[in-house]
Order: structure tokens, then sequence, then C-alpha cells
């Protein structure tokens, strides 16, 4: 008797694609961390403070900063994530940075006149100046 050497399956059709069904999770929940990591910021121009949490899924701002022992310790006048203004009941993500915004030391319009009254005098004390001196 003898063996036919060639093999039963052709070689030209793909086989079929093995199953990733077990590299899945078995719920899609647990996909979803049960925690989340967050930082709260309080920034000063002679100091910075920073503190770390884990907090459960849903927790919102204010109870972050209840936690963090910050809002005790310093008056914010508001509050952002990662500078955009937020409300103290909006849900926290993974990651999020609440920062404690501090009042105002200088009115916005007043630094922007400022500014532009020290840019003209620049200005104006450039074109006084001979070229030689202002290649320094």
């Amino acid at each position: 008797m003898t063996v036919d050497p060639r093999p039963t399956e052709p070689f030209d059709q793909p086989k079929p694609a093995e199953s990733a069904d077990h590299l899945l999770p078995a719920h899609p929940e647990a996909s979803e961390p049960a925690y989340v990591s967050i930082s709260v910021v309080w920034a000063s121009p002679d100091q910075i403070e920073s503190v770390s949490l884990v907090l459960p899924v849903g927790t919102q701002v204010q109870q972050a900063l209840e936690r963090s022992g910050l809002l005790q310790k310093y008056q914010p006048t508001g509050l952002a994530i990662f500078g955009q203004r937020c409300d103290p009941t909006r849900l926290l993500s993974d990651g999020d940075r609440i920062e404690l915004c501090r009042p105002l030391v200088v009115e916005p319009k007043a630094a922007r006149r400022r500014r532009a009254l020290h840019r003209e005098k620049v200005r104006n004390i450039k074109k006084k100046m001979p070229v030689d001196d202002l290649t320094v």
C-alpha cells in the first residue's frame, strides 16, 4: 500500500482564524476601573501644594476636595480641571487634576493696559537708539 505524500487540504484556502475570545474579559464591566486616580493642586507665587488621591468611580469634585484637606487650608475663589472651570458636582475621571483657583492680583483689563504701555515704550526707545546699539 502506498501513502499519498500530498496534503489533503489545498494550500490556497486560508485556515480559519483562531478566536481571540479568550483574550477578552469575561464581563464588559470588568474592564472599567473601580477607582480613579486624581490630584488636587493649589499654586500661589511662593508655594505649590499637591495631593494625589485614589477614589471610587462616581466621586464628585466636592468630595475629592474634602478628602484632600486643601479646602480647609486655602480659600479658593473657583475650581478648575486642567484649567477649565468646573462645577463642584462634576464627576471625576481617571487622571483628572483639580485646581483650586486663587483670587486675581490684578484686574485683566488693567494688566493688558500696562503691557500695551510697556510695549509702546520699548518700541519708542528702539526707534531712538542708533542702529549699532540694537545688535546687543
